[in-house]
């Protein structure tokens, strides 16, 4: 899979751009929001993209068995 961040200054452009994405079965993702500027997009981008530090996660199994307690469930006859 390829990833293209594309910036579309020209909204005609972009009318016939989104058709041949459909045509062609890609998914794609519009980023554009006037309430962010680009470099808050592609800072964000770029921490997605670093991910994180999983070697200090915990145990997942001990923090639910810490943390869930037994509930009577909806619609159950107990």
């Amino acid at each position: 899979m390829t990833t293209l961040i594309l910036d579309i200054p020209d909204q005609k452009d972009l009318d016939i751009l989104l058709p041949l994405l459909s045509r062609l079965k890609i998914h794609f993702t519009s980023l554009q929001n006037p309430g962010i500027d680009d470099n808050e997009i592609n800072n964000a981008i770029s921490i997605i993209l670093q991910g994180c530090e999983m070697s200090d996660f915990g145990d997942a199994l001990l923090y639910q068995t810490e943390t869930r307690e037994d509930r009577v469930l909806p619609f159950s006859r107990n």
